[in-house]
C-alpha cells in the first residue's frame, strides 16, 4: 500500500498528495528510454557517416582505434543519458517526456520544487537502479515507505501523481477556496466576524478534506484562537471536532444569510 506524500501550501498549510506507484514510474521510464533509443540511434548513425568505414582498414589500428570509439560512444551516450533526465526534469518541473505522459512528477521529499543538485544525485545513480531492468531500483521502491528509489533516496526527492488542483470541497461548490469570494454584509452582521476572519474560516472548510489531521490539529487553533477569545469561548483542551464544529457553526450561519439576503434581492428586483 502507497505511502502519502506531504505538499505545502501557500498558506503553510501540508496536504496529501499520492505517491507514484510503480507501475506508472516504469511505464514513465519505458517511455523515456524508447526517447532516448531513438536518439542513440540518430547518433550513431551521424557519428558512422562523420567517421567513415574507411578509418579501420588498416590492421595495425583497428584494436587501439576500436577501444577509443567504443569508449567514446559510451562516454556520449551516457551524457545523452544522464542529460536527457536532467533537463527535462528541470526545465518540465520534475517531468519527463515520459513523467509528463504518466502524470507523474518528481518533487522534494515535503514538496520543495527541485533543484539542479537533487536531479543531477537522483540521476547520477539512474545506472545503477537500471540493473537488471531497473529490478534495483524496484527492490528499493517496494520497501520504501516513500516508493523510493535509490536515486531518489540520495537526492532526497519522491515522485508523486500530478492532481487537480482545485482544492475546494467537491460536496460544495458555494464554499469554493477563493479569497476573492464576495461576503455578503448580512454574513459577517449574522457571524460576527470580520471580512478576513470570514473568508479564513470559509477556506478552511472548503478544504479541510485536503489537510492532514495533524496539520489540521497544529493550524485550526491558531484561525480561530483570536476569534473565540473575542467571543468569550475557551480555546484550551477543545478537540479537534468541537473545534471545527466552531467552523462548521460560522459558516453554515453565513451561508444562511448569504442565501437569505439574495432570496430577497431576488424578489425585490421581481417585484420591481
Amino acid at each position: 500500500m502507497l505511502d502519502y506524500d506531504l505538499i505545502e501550501t501557500p498558506e503553510n498549510v501540508e496536504l496529501e498528495r499520492r505517491l507514484a506507484g510503480i507501475g506508472s514510474r516504469f511505464l514513465a521510464g519505458l517511455l523515456d528510454n524508447l526517447v532516448l533509443l531513438a536518439a542513440y540511434i540518430v547518433l550513431f548513425l551521424l557519428f558512422l557517416a562523420a567517421w567513415g568505414v574507411d578509418i579501420l582498414d588498416e590492421d595495425k589500428i583497428i584494436g587501439a582505434a576500436s577501444t577509443v570509439v567504443v569508449a567514446f560512444l559510451i562516454l556520449v551516450f551516457f551524457i545523452v543519458y544522464w542529460g536527457y533526465f536532467v533537463f527535462f526534469e528541470l526545465r518540465g518541473n520534475g517531468r519527463t517526456l515520459g513523467k509528463k505522459h504518466m502524470k507523474i512528477r518528481v518533487v522534494r521529499v515535503g514538496g520543495g520544487p527541485i533543484t539542479f543538485t537533487d536531479v543531477a544525485i537522483r540521476n547520477l545513480l539512474r545506472p545503477v537502479d537500471g540493473f537488471g531492468f531497473y529490478g534495483i531500483a524496484g527492490l528499493f521502491m517496494f520497501f520504501s515507505k516513500k516508493a523510493q528509489r535509490l536515486g531518489d533516496m540520495a537526492a532526497g526527492t519522491v515522485v508523486i501523481t500530478e492532481q487537480d488542483r482545485d482544492y475546494s470541497a467537491r460536496a460544495n461548490k458555494r464554499l469554493a477556496a477563493t479569497w476573492e469570494a464576495e461576503i455578503t454584509p448580512e454574513a459577517l452582521r449574522t457571524t460576527g466576524l470580520t471580512p478576513r476572519e470570514y473568508n479564513i474560516l470559509r477556506n478552511y472548510w472548503a478544504r479541510r478534506s485536503q489537510f492532514t489531521e495533524e496539520a489540521r490539529q497544529r493550524v485550526l487553533p491558531r484561525l480561530l484562537g483570536p476569534i473565540l477569545e473575542r467571543t468569550g469561548h475557551q480555546l484550551e483542551g477543545q478537540s479537534l471536532e468541537a473545534l471545527e464544529e466552531y467552523v462548521r457553526g460560522f459558516v453554515s450561519k453565513g451561508a444562511r444569510a448569504e442565501q437569505e439576503e439574495t432570496k430577497e434581492e431576488q424578489q425585490q428586483s421581481d417585484q420591481q
